[in-house]
């Protein structure tokens, strides 16, 4: 306990200096993906993440982005962590009352569609090797939209594709080593064990950023009700989190461990460590354009409106500024 104190004075997270906490309530439910590795769930299991908000954290784990949404819309989550920003756009779009107001993690390379690699596909051959490929991909997040994105950019055409629906990553793995499928698009650990079983990436996540635009990114979201009622909490976690992702910064190699065991992982790999996948755009940089400020709705539209060409949804709205709020920025 006495190195726990030590460790949150050094850091200055203390609860009561800075400001956070909210005497109403008893605990918060906060979403989040197990293996998914990120900084705050260094103070995850000794409940030091918590201290530093100043309300204790009940952590629920999802598989999916769009059941975060549902969650939220339920009430039996007030905080989604790590949310992908297409399942929100696509709840506020059909008229969940969500905000936007944080960026969790930015991750170009973390989230792919890897081809078996027997075929021998490149992005100058796609659009005839992947002619009538069998595909399983999760639907209606960010990695579905990248999927669609890709295929679209290298001409190849989606009618001729047998499109599965994944349950999970590991599902998509799974299916991917027996041979059941020829690509498979997922987001997390699963894409690596894609790679080591002989995949390959049709289009890197630089690739896919330089040449079709595609940012990747996870944000921090929460139902209006909840911002409006304890927007203390709502600053308090966001400005918790930034301290958490500054520590980590600065002793990786010592927390990496603690991590990777909150995640559900026997270590971080490339999502913290070596050609480290993962970045955290600060307090500061969320506030300007180029995140909350402009960029985050542009791309909410972006995203929409290119289902919306594609006949995966019907409508999008016109503009979604209105569901991101940088006020609880610190």
């Amino acid at each position: 306990m006495k190195r726990i104190a030590l460790l949150l004075l050094a850091l200055g997270l203390v609860a009561a200096a800075c400001g956070g906490g909210d005497s109403e309530l008893e605990e918060i439910n906060v979403a989040y993906f197990e293996g998914w590795p990120l900084p705050i769930q260094y103070g995850q299991a000794d409940g030091t993440f918590g201290d530093a908000v100043g309300v204790p954290v009940n952590w629920v784990p999802f598989a999916n982005g769009n059941a975060m949404a549902e969650a939220m819309e339920a009430g039996s989550i007030d905080i989604a962590y790590s949310q992908g920003l297409t399942p929100f756009a696509n709840a506020v779009n059909r008229g969940a009352d969500l905000k936007l107001v944080g960026v969790a993690v930015s991750y170009s390379e973390a989230d792919n569609c890897v081809a078996q690699g027997g075929l021998g596909v490149t992005r100058d051959n796609a659009a005839s090797v992947l002619n009538g490929a069998t595909v399983m991909t999760p639907l209606g997040n960010i990695t579905h939209y990248k999927f669609l994105a890709t295929m679209n950019f290298l001409g190849v055409d989606l009618s001729s594709l047998t499109i599965l629906t994944a349950e999970g990553g590991d599902t998509t793995a799974a299916a991917f080593e027996s041979g059941d499928i020829d690509v498979g698009c997922a987001f997390g650990q699963a894409v690596s064990t894609m790679l080591d079983t002989g995949g390959n990436l049709i289009m890197t996540g630089a690739e896919q950023k330089n040449d079709i635009g595609v940012s990747v990114y996870d944000i921090v979201a929460v139902p209006t009700s909840f911002a409006e009622d304890h927007g203390d909490v709502v600053t308090a976690f966001l400005k918790a989190t930034d301290d958490f992702n500054n520590a980590w910064a600065g002793a990786a190699d010592m927390q990496n461990p603690v991590i990777a065991q909150a995640a559900g992982m026997e270590d971080v790999g490339n999502f913290l460590a070596g050609p480290t996948w993962f970045e955290f755009p600060s307090i500061e940089e969320q506030k300007t354009d180029a995140w909350l400020g402009k960029q985050i709705a542009e791309d909410m539209k972006g995203q929409l409106d290119l289902f919306v060409e594609l006949g995966e949804i019907e409508t999008a709205l016109d503009d979604f500024g209105d569901f991101v709020d940088p006020s609880y920025l610190p």
